[in-house]
């Protein structure tokens, strides 16, 4: 049974009823009345325009076959595709089961059709449709885990969407709700309903429901305590939406909730602002008169309110025009400038955001055909860019570096607004470089900038302005690590400076850009000359005397002065810089209104000198630590201030403290800690979390300090398991969780598998790039590949859905805690049996017994300090270096053995013989937190006394990377490998390396020790063959060269050397084995501390850790052939190859072996002290 055609169109137009339109069942062609064909074409032609996705169209098409239009012939290749057959099944079981499981598989059939379609128009509409069904997803689940992947979606299918297309207002509608659904700003989601209704109302008869919706939003901003402007939106909306009713249908309609919003506008705004938005799009002279309004407040000087009247009056004009009026774009535009001055001029937070959204709603309102779409996309770039100083938000930047890309290929008049084009993308790539969105933007910047100043001849007035973004941009990427551009950076500033006239207000800048060159050169390169500081000052000071007294740049310029003068003390000792440098802080915090976005920066830089001041001692020093103080706290609670100054200031107020009362350190510290997530976070490409984890160098000796002296020894140990080994912790809650959701939840423990995997593959793209080079028929031809940029926006994306899958962990029984950090009481509970202890150069070591009922206790290590323990370090990193160095002289190489006994011996002294004396297990593990990680604790003692004062002498010793690893660990039971055998891997030579002679001897021998043990030597030592072995195996056996994996450089550069290649720790991570026992990697320095993090365990040892390994025997440095030392291990642990080796002796084994070989060659301590046991 069809319905009346006729009806089912006269009842849309009364009514408006998207939902009855739809759900009207229409009759086919051949089946409809000729004399209702008309309507029923009608019929049709409304649902294609009702509808955002591919129903819509396949509603066109029966539209075409009743008028006789042409018929679409993609379209109809889609309904042909056995996807689409497939798609139509999965729909009408949904519609029959309504249930999740019917749900997934709507959307998977969606999928696969989208993958079978070509034609982008297509896969537009089907792409807003799978969107429906995600959000619908969420709902089922509770999750929001779709969000930003619908957002997203709907971006490109907008994108692909033309101006005139009959669906775009819906598609509009679409991405405003998804827009809410997000949690993006408000005004960019009027942006599209705006954009949206302004379509809406141009149909004859209106889409009143877009109209309405749009309203609906406006009205629910102000009612949930957004600005009154948005309740003179809703009025206006509904006005237009009244005249579009009287135009379409007489005065027959009328809108009982206009009379009501203009009530509640004229007693809450006022009656002037009220009968104006009432009558300004039919009065020309209102419009006018506030066009005036607007213009008279643009020449008022600068004063208090001001710059808020410009803005607002401004606002109000541009929501009181109608959609469609031919002057809205001007006015957006200098509504646009307003809020740019209210965000420039007067701080005002949120002022940036709305210029953003101003010019956005602008560009979705205008036809891309429009003359002026360049000055829009050109003040789009410009108010993205801005906004992303604001947000810290990467896409926001590349938001503004595609508006910039896209003027640029635009044609230009001439070679003078290509440069301009130029210089503005050279701006817009500097900032993204600066987020970390783009690492390959900081070079384009300078190659860009570089082609703008050869773009300008001499003389043109903005010769000097291309001179300076080239300094800024050098400048950047400089401080990014390349130091060879600082050179360019600041003879590009002094070029900017030589090139502008006197008079040029523009000077202001030119002079501050330069400083700023200087200034980041002397900072990033660790200068002790004072003079390129006083340069950089005078440059500065220059700037400053240009600048009228009240003018709002003057805080900027002394707060920048006050740090200057702050690193020349901190750099060159000069103590009357830093009083200057608080004396200048002090002056533009006052200046700076406490609202100003730029005010946590410049209160920072006055808590941070009033801090070096007080440290001096004299009659104000009190003063001054509680002028820090207040100043650190402000910062770490403004709203402006990011993650990384409120950590600092968290840093800052705990050193103060620590000098006064330890348990208010302690909570200075704790709030460091939370603050932690936050800047290292998983979204952010390995350099950019690497860089995040050397901010926390020393606070791990702090919380050890801090907790020893106010008693909270439990709380501190708390604390150290969130503050240390912060990437490996997070890898390793990741594996365990993932060894638990195997057993309960296979499917997701895949996923999230899946995810973990390329992220991987993502952060090993976000370093590197190629240089590509092909020979072929006797030609060469060469490409440079980057691939970083994709793989940043890669990670970001995987990252958020590794958080929704590890959301979808916690929900699991047993898994409630995944990634969170374990409290003590449990940590206590699984390490019965088993003490630990951390050691720390703050002169203390904690206890944490075996026995759960005996309580932490401390060890005061009276002779320690830091400053003493790295100078140890640094003796025995020289002492190592001698003995390894080919030309180094035998006297040198015997001095070098003594140095590192003395290291040992000194280690005994200061750290191992305290702790063991009040120790008295003969089993433990060292856990040892910053300096103190870098030395060989294992084998401290007085091995030339003969006395027995060594660790070897007293007790077995491992490492643990963390407590919460060794517990995870001893809490785990053993499982029994159905092949309790070695991989043994031996590789004796490889290209441009010192031959290993005994690499082919260790491998035979501990394979005979190990029967059915799978052997690869040298070129059958691929990386292939090694992973497929590790399954295989419960012991892993290499004798090999390694390479120590580095934070200064790729992860994948460091070790084990093959053949033909490496065996690098990504290939390590993605093993995942639940049944590993031990893996001894006798190679070089596979368990070496990184020098500049000490305290995150990077090295292979770890990684093999990480990867499933109960224990990992690897060595701190380089050895010579250590195979007298593996051979022995495997020895004691098979009983001369009599039965399966007991790797649960594995550290007994190596100590015993240790011993042995201390006692065979005393006076080569490298020989027998550098192997290292790690885990249980």
């Amino acid at each position: 049974m069809y319905d009346d055609v006729r009806l089912v169109v006269e009842n849309f137009e009364s009514s408006a009823d998207i939902g009855a339109l739809l759900a009207a069942a229409l009759p086919p062609p051949p089946q409809c009345p000729r004399h209702l064909l008309p309507h029923l074409a009608q019929a049709y032609w409304l649902r294609y325009r009702a509808q955002s996705g591919f129903d819509g169209l396949i509603d066109r098409e029966f539209w075409a076959s009743v008028v006789g239009g042409d018929a679409d012939p993609v379209v109809a290749a889609v309904t042909a595709a056995e996807q689409y057959r497939e798609l139509v099944e999965a729909r009408a079981d949904f519609l029959e089961c309504q249930d999740p499981e019917s749900l997934v598989d709507f959307v998977n059939a969606y999928t696969a059709l989208l993958d079978a379609v070509d034609d982008e128009r297509m896969k537009a509409a089907l792409t807003v449709d799978q969107c429906a069904l995600l959000l619908m997803l969420d709902e089922y689940d509770g999750t929001n885990d779709y969000a930003e992947k619908v957002l997203n979606a709907l971006d490109w299918a907008l994108a692909r969407t033309p101006h005139a297309d009959p669906q775009r207002a819906r598609r509009l509608v679409d991405r405003a709700r998804a827009r809410v659904n997000a949690g993006r700003r408000r005004d960019q989601v009027l942006a599209d309903y705006r954009a949206a209704a302004q379509l809406a109302l141009r149909e004859r008869p209106v889409w009143r429901d877009i109209v309405v919706e749009l309203a609906q939003y406006e009205s629910d901003l102000y009612a949930s305590g957004a600005a009154p402007i948005y309740l003179a939106g809703a009025f206006v909306t509904c006005r237009d939406l009244a005249d579009a009713l009287e135009r379409d249908f007489g005065n027959t309609v009328t809108l009982s909730a206009l009379a009501q919003l203009e009530h509640e506008v004229s007693s809450r705004i006022g009656p002037d602002v009220a009968r104006f938005l009432r009558t300004c799009h039919r009065d020309p002279h209102a419009l006018q008169a506030q066009r005036d309004k607007v213009e008279a407040l643009r020449r008022q000087d600068i004063g208090p309110g001001v710059l808020m009247e410009r803005r607002d009056q401004a606002w109000l004009l541009a929501i009181g025009l109608p959609l469609d009026h031919e002057d809205r774009l001007d006015v957006l535009l200098d509504l646009y400038d307003r809020h740019t001055d209210l965000w420039e001029l007067g701080g005002d937070t949120a002022a940036i955001g709305l210029a953003c959204d101003t010019v956005f709603e602008a560009m979705l309102t205008t036809s891309p055909g429009d003359a002026r779409r360049a000055e829009l996309l050109e003040a789009l770039a410009h108010a993205a860019k801005t906004l992303s100083v604001q947000t810290g938000s990467p896409d926001d930047a590349t938001v503004a570096v595609a508006a910039a890309r896209a003027v640029l290929e635009m044609p230009a008049r001439d070679e003078g607004q290509r440069a301009v084009r130029l210089s503005n993308l050279a701006s817009t790539l500097v900032r993204q470089f600066e987020l970390g969105a783009n690492p390959a933007a900081g070079q384009e910047a300078v190659t860009v900038a570089e082609e703008a100043v050869a773009l300008t001849p001499p003389g043109d007035e903005d010769l000097p302005l291309r001179w300076s973004r080239l300094s800024t941009a050098a400048r950047h990427v400089a401080e990014s690590g390349d130091h060879a551009l600082f050179a360019r950076a600041v003879e590009a500033g002094a070029q900017a400076v030589a090139a502008i006239p006197e008079d040029d207000v523009r000077r202001i800048g030119m002079l501050y850009n330069y400083a700023a060159a200087l200034q980041a050169q002397a900072v990033a390169t660790d200068v002790t000359d004072a003079e390129p500081f006083r340069e950089a000052e005078r440059a500065y000071r220059a700037a400053l005397a240009l600048l009228a007294p009240d003018h709002p740049d003057n805080p900027r310029i002394e707060s920048t002065i006050a740090d200057l003068l702050y690193h020349r003390y901190h750099q060159c000792g000069d103590l009357d810089a830093l009083d200057d440098s608080l004396d200048l802080a002090e002056k533009a915090v006052r200046e700076t209104p406490r609202d100003h976005h730029w005010w946590p920066l410049r209160a920072f830089a006055l808590a941070r000198s009033a801090r070096a001041l007080a440290t001096f001692g004299g009659p104000r020093a009190d003063e001054l630590r509680q002028q820090a103080i207040a100043h650190y706290r402000a910062v770490g609670t403004h709203p402006a201030a990011t993650a990384q100054h409120r950590m600092l200031c968290e840093r800052g107020q705990a050193a103060i403290l620590a000098e006064a009362d330890p348990a208010t350190t302690l909570n200075a510290l704790e709030r460091v800690i939370a603050a932690i997530p936050a800047t290292i976070s998983r979204a952010l490409p390995r350099s950019q979390r690497l860089r995040a984890v050397r901010q926390l160098d020393g606070l791990a000796d702090r919380v050890v300090d801090a907790g020893a002296r106010s008693g909270e020894l439990d709380r501190a140990l708390e604390l150290l398991e969130q503050c240390r080994a912060v990437l490996f912790g997070d890898a390793w809650g990741i594996r365990r969780g993932w060894a638990k959701l195997l057993k309960i939840r296979p499917e997701l423990a895949e996923e999230l598998s899946r995810v973990e995997k390329d992220l991987a593959d993502a952060d090993f793209y976000s370093d590197l790039t190629f240089h590509i080079e092909v020979e072929y028929a006797g030609r060469t031809s060469t490409r440079d590949w980057d691939p970083r940029p994709q793989a940043v926006e890669r990670i970001r994306r995987l990252a958020a859905r590794r958080e929704g899958l590890i959301q979808g962990a916690r929900a699991v029984r047993g898994l409630e805690n995944l990634l969170i950090p374990p409290d003590l009481e449990m940590l206590r509970e699984r390490l019965i049996g088993h003490t630990a202890v951390i050691v720390s150069a703050a002169g203390t070591a904690l206890v944490v017994p075996g026995d759960y009922l005996r309580p932490v206790e401390t060890v005061p290590l009276r002779q320690m300090t830091s400053s003493t323990a790295r100078a140890q370090l640094r003796k025995l990193r020289a002492a190592l270096a001698d003995v390894k160095a080919p030309g180094c002289s035998f006297d040198r190489r015997e001095q070098a053995q003594l140095d590192v006994h003395a290291v040992l011996e000194w280690l005994w002294d200061t750290t191992a013989g305290p702790v063991l004396d009040r120790v008295a297990d003969s089993r433990l593990w060292w856990c040892p937190v910053g300096v103190m990680a870098g030395l060989p604790l294992h084998a401290a003692g007085r091995h030339r006394d003969r006395a027995g004062l060594t660790v070897f002498d007293r007790i077995v010793a491992s490492y643990t990377p963390s407590l919460t690893a060794l517990a995870d660990t001893v809490h785990t039971p053993p499982r029994q490998h159905p092949r309790p055998t070695a991989l043994v891997v031996g590789v004796g030579e490889r290209e441009g390396l010192p031959t290993l002679p005994s690499a082919r001897d260790e491998a035979e021998a501990v394979a005979a020790l190990l029967p059915g043990s799978t052997v690869l030597m040298d070129s059958a030592a691929s990386a292939d063959a090694i992973k497929d072995g590790l399954h295989d195996h419960a012991i892993a056996h290499f004798a090999c060269h390694g390479r120590a994996v580095s934070s200064a450089g790729h992860p994948d550069l460091g070790g084990l050397m093959l053949d033909n290649g490496m065996f690098v720790p990504s290939f390590v991570r993605d093993l995942r084995t639940t049944q590993a026992q031990l893996a001894f990697l006798s190679a070089c320095d596979t368990a070496s501390p990184d020098p500049a993090l000490l305290d995150e365990p990077l090295n292979l040892a770890s990684a093999f850790h990480l990867a499933g390994f109960r224990g990992v025997i690897g060595t701190l440095w380089h050895t010579a052939d250590s195979t007298e030392t593996a051979v022995a291990v495997y020895e004691a642990l098979t009983a001369h190859g009599t039965r399966p080796a007991d790797t649960a002796q594995a550290a007994t084994a190596l100590t015993e072996t240790s011993r042995r070989m201390r006692d065979a060659y005393t006076a080569v301590p490298t020989r027998w002290a550098a192997h290292v046991h790690v885990g249980d």
